[in-house]
């Protein structure tokens, strides 16, 4: 986890303060984070649009970027269904990422893999 330099970035979307004491990227907190966007908030760059978001987790008043581990425990249950759009509109926020895209890349790759494995045993039988 690396500090986000927030002169740089706005806050579109603020998510609660860590409450614990422990980083929540080792392994014996990584499960307090499954399925809880709570903790998550929503960086935009200074000068970005709504697509260069990233999500970020308070802690001690400091934002620190997620790494992947953290990002597939946080957004466990989205699925990649067909007609999947990365976008959500939030009242008093706007538009916002439902997944960062650094996980939506990682998703992708790994339903391409399950896919050409079904296309394959298709194939055979």
């Amino acid at each position: 986890m690396k500090s986000i330099d927030m002169s740089k970035h706005t806050i579109a979307k603020v998510g609660l303060q860590w409450p614990h004491a422990k980083m929540p990227s080792g392994k014996d907190m990584i499960w307090r984070l499954e399925r809880n966007e709570a903790y998550i908030s929503w960086l935009q760059p200074a000068n970005g649009q709504f697509e260069d978001m990233v999500p970020a987790i308070r802690i001690k008043d400091n934002f620190y970027t997620l790494s992947l581990r953290m990002m597939k425990a946080v957004w466990r249950h989205v699925r990649l269904k067909k007609g999947f759009e990365n976008v959500e509109v939030v009242p008093h926020v706007g538009r916002l990422l439902r997944i960062p895209k650094t996980l939506l890349v990682e998703k992708l790759r790994t339903q391409e893999r399950f896919n050409v494995g079904l296309k394959h045993s298709l194939r055979e039988g």
